[in-house]
């Protein structure tokens, strides 16, 4: 039996040849408008870097997405990105971890970038509200959402153009010039999650000092477990920019410093909250790095005094406690999780899009594949030891109505561990800049039934040259088999297939670069847990 599946979408893609074109990083900036925010886009660049994944964990009404579409209306790429204007800002006790402060602030405007498809099937790039239902491959009329902001093709090309002067000129106003300098390096940016940290309020005689406090940082960021479990997935950079002068903006104390990009700490009136420029940290970083070599920017501000943030870019001060604040709000900024803590304004509008909180406190809570059978549902506190995965209540500023994983984690209180739950969310993220670190995909066929991997939009992948490997596990007695297929000249077509029907069939392909999809079949029906990996191009 042969399982084939049509996507427009992919077809747009292949007929332009999308593996070899040229992609558009995009600078969107947002303000307040009469009737909803108003987009510009302020910077564009058109290089063959790789484009920006779509990570969509939080609710939908917290979310914009950003699509690149054709000349009909299908939707080519998506990336989801937060809607900023409504701010999640949070102070820690620096003895204790605990939050001290929690609140949603008016942001009246701001930035951000993403990285589209741009060869020739490109026609425009939409910001969209995000609603049920919207996805890859969908049209504008099937998906039937009025867009934020359009911006077409002719009006994008032009802007890339003038971007180039601009940034030029923006860079060679800076004395002396930035530099950015390779700490870690484990891959192609194309195929790793880059981070960059960048320091501000160190003049050009200070350059010294900025190595030695950024060589710390990193190597804090690269100690803490989860990113020393994820190290081969990773490239880190430091980008060197000289301030006028040393140190950063504390207005509540009467000090304003003349810096790079504009730090200051009592960012909205609460004192340990360090913001920045992001828009002068886009362009400096954005003068000594392409586009796929900057997905998770950090600025680490030249102070002692105890602060930082998170958000489009992430910062942090050089206070002994601040990267425990930094690790915090990159779990934010990086990897879409949910505080966990339950200080704050609860809101119990529906069921949170992050992987660590739920309103669900039953055993179908969507973290249950790690809840031993002996861990009672919902799970009281103080009865197990921290890191038990259960459904504790009190999360995302609720003290009743939603749950976390573990009594205890990072995303609650500085110092804690991870642990699993937020560790799986890490390295799905890292999985989908790196693509080869595999992906597992759950759930039940019935008998005589078949499933598509990925069972998620656009529902195909596109792999570089190397192997493609897929396992199934199931119960013993069932039976799976499963069957792999490329798109090429023909369409679709099955290219390997597992050596027969199996409760643990698998398959190991060399493949050439292109689109692949695959279908697990049952004829005994069952559930079923299939990891594959590929090499992201």
């Amino acid at each position: 039996m042969t399982y084939l599946r049509i996507t427009a979408a992919l077809a747009a893609l292949l007929a332009a040849g999308a593996a070899s074109a040229d992609n558009i990083s995009l600078r969107l900036s947002y303000a307040d408008g009469r009737s909803g925010p108003v987009f510009s886009a302020r910077h564009a660049e058109i290089g063959a870097f790789a484009l920006t994944p779509d990570v969509r964990n939080q609710a939908p009404g917290a979310q914009w997405r950003v699509v690149a579409r054709d000349a009909q209306g299908v939707i080519l790429h998506e990336v989801t990105v937060a809607a900023g204007q409504q701010r999640h800002v949070e102070a820690f006790n620096p003895k204790t971890g605990a939050i001290d402060i929690a609140e949603t602030v008016r942001q009246a405007s701001g930035s951000f970038e993403v990285s589209l498809p741009f060869d020739s099937a490109t026609a425009s790039v939409e910001v969209l509200p995000v609603q049920a239902g919207s996805g890859k491959g969908m049209s504008a009329a099937a998906a039937a959402i009025a867009p934020l902001a359009r911006f077409d093709r002719a009006t994008l090309a032009k802007l890339a153009a003038t971007s180039r002067t601009a940034r030029t000129a923006r860079a060679a106003a800076l004395a002396p010039a930035a530099s950015a300098t390779t700490i870690l390096s484990t891959g192609p940016a194309a195929a790793r999650m880059d981070y960059v940290f960048i320091g501000d309020g160190y003049t050009a005689a200070e350059m010294g000092k900025w190595h030695t406090d950024a060589q710390k940082v990193i190597d804090g960021f690269l100690a803490d477990p989860l990113f020393a479990a994820n190290r081969a997935n990773m490239n880190v950079r430091r980008v060197d920019v000289a301030s006028n002068q040393s140190g950063v903006d504390e207005p509540d104390k009467g000090i304003y410093r003349d810096t790079a990009m504009d730090a200051a700490f009592n960012c909205y009136n609460i004192d340990r909250l360090l913001c920045v420029d992001a828009d002068k940290v886009h362009d400096i970083v954005g003068s000594v790095l392409a586009p796929d070599e900057r997905d998770v920017i950090v600025v680490v501000a030249n102070s002692t005094r105890y602060g930082g943030s998170g958000g489009d870019v992430a910062t942090l001060s050089m206070a002994p406690q601040a990267i425990e604040v930094a690790l915090h709000e990159i779990g934010h900024t990086a990897f879409k999780l949910a505080d966990e803590y339950d200080y704050g304004t609860c809101s119990l509008d529906g069921e949170p899009g992050e992987p660590d909180v739920t309103m669900n406190a039953t055993r179908s809570v969507k973290w249950r594949s790690l809840i031993s059978a002996s861990t009672p549902v919902p799970t009281a506190a103080g009865v197990y030891p921290n890191g038990t995965v259960g459904v504790f209540q009190g999360a995302q500023y609720c003290t009743s109505g939603k749950y976390r994983p573990t009594e205890n984690s990072r995303m609650r209180t500085l110092g804690y561990p991870w642990h699993a739950v937020n560790e799986g969310a890490a390295r799905k993220v890292f999985t989908q800049y790196s693509g080869g670190a595999g992906v597992t995909q759950t759930g039940t066929i019935p008998a005589g039934g078949s499933v598509y991997v990925p069972n998620v939009n656009p529902g195909w992948i596109q792999a570089a040259a190397g192997n493609i490997s897929l396992q199934l596990t199931g119960k013993v007695g069932t039976s799976y088999q499963l069957y792999l297929y490329q798109y090429g000249a023909n369409g679709w077509a099955q290219v390997a297939a597992s050596a027969g029907a199996s409760a643990s069939p698998s398959i190991s392909y060399n493949a050439v670069a292109g689109y692949y999809y695959a279908v697990a079949t049952s004829s005994t029906g069952g559930a079923y847990s299939l990891s594959y990996s590929y090499i992201r191009p």
